[in-house]
């Protein structure tokens, strides 16, 4: 018998659930609960992703056993007392969860479904960061690499280790775009470069709390606390290690009034919201667009060496403006059309590819 909280044991599976990737197999909507001695280990294994959580519980003996995901979230919300009793029965395949107003017998998967995996103990790479800096970095960078051109493949967020006074960067890239955001130094680091899919870090981030450990050997990878952790691996080693490639922005810039550039990209957009026109001039910087039986030409005062003009996507420079903290934004820019807009900043640096006139 298993005695746990419900409110434990209901936290745990929901945050199970939303590392399940449904699928055809049994063992892709399923859970794997194990209790040994004081502790409850729920575990997936569903899409190449395997996770585990850990709650607090009380048992007279170890136990394993696997049920269907869908079957136990469904049924949870039911149980109201403060305390749920777990039973299983081996030789009817059963496990009952009881309490004092309601029981639910459920039946129990075959544990031989369940894929071999051997978790992991020793990492060559293995970075602690709190969980407040990790949640900021992938929130600050994550936009990036979620676009409707991105593929599971491609949308993910490059970690990258250096030695200096940058410490972890976290870099989002896609196609016409990229992030990359830093924290300061972290102890004992090790430089180097791996990437994790955005969808897995978004999905993950609310259940993080205090100390977090990003791990990795080859191509395999690890997020783990004190109470969880998830295992994955990565397309290849080293999917892209594009951190110094970013940081070389043009010499040339202008520094700009946000809130007046976003305004006027928003307006821009509702005239065009494929392309906008942004030139840039000695004595100001110019917002334009046209179409829809419209025309849209606004000004903002600023002060710029060399004369250039882009025709940027809307939505991409409206996405960095609304992520940078800073109230006046500086913009690399190149007198060739054809070169990234650079957006940077103490702690990060935004890129955003022109597109064909």
């Amino acid at each position: 018998m298993i005695i746990v909280k419900t409110e434990d044991i209901s936290s745990a599976i929901k945050q199970a659930k939303v590392m399940i990737r449904p699928g055809s197999l049994i063992l892709e909507n399923s859970l794997r609960f194990s209790a040994k001695k004081d502790k409850l280990y729920i575990r997936t294994n569903s899409g190449g992703i395997k996770f585990i959580t850990r709650i607090p519980c009380t048992c007279d003996r170890e136990v394993d056993f696997m049920v269907n995901i869908h079957l136990i979230s469904s049924t949870l919300p039911f149980f109201l007392s403060k305390s749920l009793e777990i039973l299983p029965d081996a030789k009817k395949e059963t496990v009952l969860f009881k309490s004092k107003e309601l029981q639910v017998e459920i039946k129990t998967i075959p544990l031989a479904v369940w894929a071999s995996y051997k978790i992991r103990s020793v990492w060559n790479i293995d970075i602690s960061v709190g969980a407040e800096t990790l949640v900021s970095l992938v929130n600050r960078t994550a936009y990036a690499s979620d676009t409707k051109d991105s593929t599971d493949n491609r949308a993910m967020l490059n970690f990258s280790v250096t030695s200096d006074e940058k410490g972890l960067k976290v870099t989002g890239l896609d196609f016409y775009r990229s992030a990359t955001c830093a924290t300061g130094k972290i102890n004992d680091p090790v430089e180097n470069s791996f990437t994790i899919p955005t969808k897995t870090l978004k999905v993950i981030l609310p259940y993080l709390k205090g100390t977090v450990h990003l791990k990795k050997y080859g191509n395999e990878y690890a997020i783990s606390t004190e109470t969880m952790a998830l295992y994955g691996h990565t397309p290849a080693i080293d999917y892209y290690d594009i951190s110094t490639l970013l940081e070389k922005c043009p010499e040339d810039s202008v520094m700009i009034d946000k809130d007046y550039f976003l305004r006027y990209c928003e307006v821009a957009a509702i005239v065009n919201k494929m392309k906008i026109f942004i030139n840039i001039q000695e004595e100001y910087l110019e917002v334009s667009a046209s179409g829809n039986g419209g025309k849209v030409e606004n000004k903002i005062e600023t002060k710029s060496r060399v004369k250039a003009t882009y025709c940027v996507n809307p939505v991409f420079i409206m996405d960095v403006l609304k992520k940078c903290p800073e109230k006046k934004i500086k913009m690399y820019y190149s007198r060739y059309s054809t070169k990234p807009l650079f957006f940077k900043g103490d702690d990060h640096i935004d890129m955003v590819m022109p597109i064909q006139n």
